[in-house]
């Protein structure tokens, strides 16, 4: 009976650990939102810790989640946790949309990344 036990839990340990484990994709709501749109031109004047909406392209890695972020009107530095990403890659073509907060610093601004939208 021993040996029986040790072998099935042998097998349970060695199906899981060999098992193709998958995330489950978490829907959300779509639709219509209160967060402003803005440019980088129109952050500038923001205030600091305002939530935003800004589309464009990462144009360049600045090391440690910092990136440089461009649209028609400027460039601003983002800092984008990788998770935020969700193991999608993203290049300088790739169409964006960040929603954040505004992050002013001296006379520093930048946006701290909440979440990260590929545009399809």
């Amino acid at each position: 009976m021993f040996k029986k036990l040790c072998a099935l839990t042998l097998v349970m340990f060695t199906s899981i650990s060999f098992a193709d484990i998958t995330p489950i994709q978490q829907g959300g709501f779509k639709g219509p939102s209160s967060v402003p749109k803005l440019t980088v031109l129109q952050i500038q004047d923001a205030q600091d810790e305002t939530l935003i909406s800004i589309t464009g392209h990462i144009i360049s890695t600045q090391g440690d989640e910092k990136y440089l972020f461009k649209d028609e009107t400027g460039e601003i530095q983002v800092e984008i946790d990788n998770n935020l990403f969700q193991g999608q890659a993203v290049t300088p073509e790739t169409l964006i949309t960040i929603i954040g907060e505004v992050d002013k610093e001296w006379k520093q601004i930048s946006i701290d990344a909440d979440s990260l939208l590929i545009k399809q």
